[in-house]
């Protein structure tokens, strides 16, 4: 692709006031000021890395009650930051990688780079450090099956 292509995609992208994603971590407080309560949530919106700290839009009191793997709307705010604004219908998908060499034209292995996110079973509790280390209710979150990370609430 052109030098063109990529730019004219980027600001497609760039542009986009809307967009659906899929929530990672379930909500926790951002930022109080003693009346006002901001929650955040970490989203993946198909990008290489997902997007952390998104808060919750203001009077939105049913995804104060989201959970890891949820579908959501994110609405881009006058300053250019995304805010969580609702559940949406639409999550995003699957995203696999095949390494493709040009020269004999075969097909090398099949990566799968999708960003998953969900709570721990009892079961796995006990592989991240025995009982009692890793509270119940923790989410892990992975790439493929390779765990990237694991938010205790």
């Amino acid at each position: 692709m052109s030098i063109l292509t990529y730019i004219t995609q980027a600001e497609i992208r760039d542009a986009a006031d809307e967009l659906d994603g899929k929530i990672l971590t379930r909500p926790a407080l951002l930022v109080t000021d003693g009346e006002n309560l901001i929650y955040a949530v970490d989203v993946d919106i198909g990008q290489k890395a997902p997007l952390k700290n998104v808060p919750i839009a203001r009077g939105n009191f049913d995804l104060l009650y989201a959970d890891a793997g949820n579908a959501c709307r994110l609405r881009r705010s006058a300053s250019g930051q995304y805010e969580v604004v609702g559940f949406s219908k639409e999550l995003p998908g699957t995203y696999t990688r095949i390494a493709v060499d040009l020269t004999d034209l075969s097909l090398g292995p099949i990566e799968d780079i999708t960003i998953s996110a969900r709570p721990l079973g009892y079961g796995e509790l006990a592989d991240f450090g025995g009982y009692g280390m890793v509270p119940y209710g923790a989410v892990a979150i992975f790439r493929g099956d390779t765990l990237l990370e694991l938010r205790i609430p």
